[in-house]
């Protein structure tokens, strides 16, 4: 990543997200100095302070705003982009993604984190709420050296071979695995967080309450509470999650979490769409924070989750996320808000949900917050890093600019952009995406690794693919893919 000894960004369309919406400043400027933001606001006033900058950066026609935060993301899974969609929601874990389980190695998933963070990065995500196994690899490989901000976490549960011989049969808990992802989520934590010039921060996370012992559970969350640590979990994740709690608890997920103390503004739910109204509303009244994927959902539950009902039910904190690629297709976030804006406009026969100003705090200031990391990130003013966005306004799909009667450019940015349109990336302060290349990480390798290291588990996986006889095994059978 390229260090300058202060950069000065001037005479942008900024959305530095103080204050309760955007807080737009039209002719403006930004001003850093090591990892962090010293200056905000009109061009005229911070250049006549700043304009010694080692780096300055002619912004005119671009917006300037905080880097994206990806709330929930499992990058490693990159590599099965493709290969899981379009199949019932209780086939999609066990008959589409189960059989690539045991063709996977250690160093798949770190190719598959390389190829999701350059996709990302290049799109405008600066800080990745990161869950998955072998994360100090990731950590170590990936994270660190690309020069992104990471919130990561080592999954903890008690699935092994032979677990999930059967959706509608309780699965079978091994707890000596339990005992080491524990050990490895920890380890994590010990080892990595506040590593990479403080970027990297680590917590803990519980699978999901289908997935563990309750013993485990609780024993995760205190370790949680000891550490100061939030925990971040997979809830009400559709309908083979359903049937697993009533078979083993006789009721629901957010029921059985609420019982046992769960929830709590300490937990990162994600997903929670597997839920009634009065369970959201339980949710928000509990001060749980939220990881909405509405993308990845709609794909593999043909589910809205109920993000807009959350926010209406009085949640306080919220964030939305990618999930990953077998279930989207994609890591970026500018894709992310538009579905998510328009399936919770549909969700509720409400176009007023979710508005474009809405989605950009979500993915911004608030995901920020949700995470933990508000203080830190999210905004731009002075204090704050330094993870800064440059958008081209220019390009023909995000044309005209608009100043009257109401600005235009955030709903461009919301229900126009692609991810293209990024130009430049500053994470802490560092050029880590410049004139749209990415200075940290050689694009050309990391495509080139994932596309090989996608083939060896493909390829190796075919037998056992078929075998589990998926609607898209189905359909390959027949030709139609």
């Amino acid at each position: 990543m390229t260090k300058y000894d202060g950069i000065l960004i001037k005479h942008g369309f900024l959305l530095t997200m103080q204050g309760d919406g955007l807080g737009t400043i039209e002719d403006g400027a930004v001003a850093i100095e090591g990892e962090d933001i010293v200056a905000v606001g009109p061009t005229d006033e911070v250049a006549r302070a700043h304009g010694g900058a080692e780096k300055v950066i002619d912004a005119r026609g671009k917006a300037v705003l905080p880097g994206f935060v990806d709330g929930h993301i499992h990058t490693g899974l990159s590599l099965l982009r493709g290969e899981a969609q379009d199949v019932p929601e209780i086939e999609w874990m066990l008959k589409t993604m189960a059989p690539f389980t045991g063709h996977r190695k250690p160093e798949h998933g770190v190719k598959g984190t390389a190829l999701g963070v350059l996709e990302a990065v290049k799109a405008g995500t600066t800080t990745f709420g990161e869950i998955g196994g072998d994360m100090g690899a990731a950590a170590e490989e990936v994270f660190i050296p690309s020069g992104v901000r990471a919130n990561l976490a080592s999954t903890i549960n008690e699935i092994g071979p032979g677990s999930r011989p059967d959706a509608n049969k309780p699965y079978i808990f091994f707890e000596d695995v339990g005992e080491a992802r524990f050990r490895e989520a920890l380890e994590l934590i010990e080892r990595y967080d506040g590593t990479g010039d403080g970027r990297i921060t680590c917590i803990l996370a519980p699978h999901g309450a289908d997935m563990m012992s309750e013993e485990l559970l609780l024993r995760v969350k205190e370790k949680a509470e000891e550490l100061g640590k939030l925990a971040h979990i997979h809830v009400a994740q559709g309908g083979r999650e359903e049937i697993q709690m009533r078979l083993r608890y006789g009721t629901t997920t957010i029921r059985y979490l609420d019982s046992i103390g769960y929830l709590d503004d300490g937990l990162i739910a994600a997903h929670c769409h597997q839920t009634t109204d009065d369970e959201v509303a339980l949710l928000a009244s509990r001060g749980v924070r939220y990881a909405s994927c509405p993308a990845s959902i709609a794909g593999i539950d043909g589910i809205t989750p109920p993000l807009a009902l959350f926010l209406r039910s009085g949640g306080r904190y919220a964030t939305i996320g990618s999930d990953q690629a077998p279930g989207n297709g994609h890591h970026n976030m500018l894709v992310e808000m538009k579905v998510a804006a328009l399936l919770n406009k549909t969700r509720h026969r409400d176009p007023t949900a979710l508005p474009a100003w809405k989605m950009l705090r979500l993915a911004t200031a608030e995901g920020a917050a949700a995470l933990g990391l508000g203080d830190r990130v999210g905004s731009l003013e002075p204090g704050k890093k330094a993870d800064v966005i440059l958008l081209d306004l220019k390009a023909p799909h995000m044309t005209p600019v608009l100043l009257k009667p109401v600005r235009n450019v955030a709903p461009n940015i919301v229900y126009s952009a692609r991810g293209d349109e990024v130009t430049d990336v500053i994470i802490n302060g560092a050029m880590v995406v410049e004139n749209r290349k990415v200075t940290t990480m050689d694009e050309e390798k990391v495509v080139a690794e994932a596309q090989r290291a996608a083939e060896e588990i493909a390829y190796s996986a075919v037998e056992d693919y078929m075998a589990a006889d998926s609607v898209l095994a189905k359909a390959a059978r027949k030709g139609l893919i």
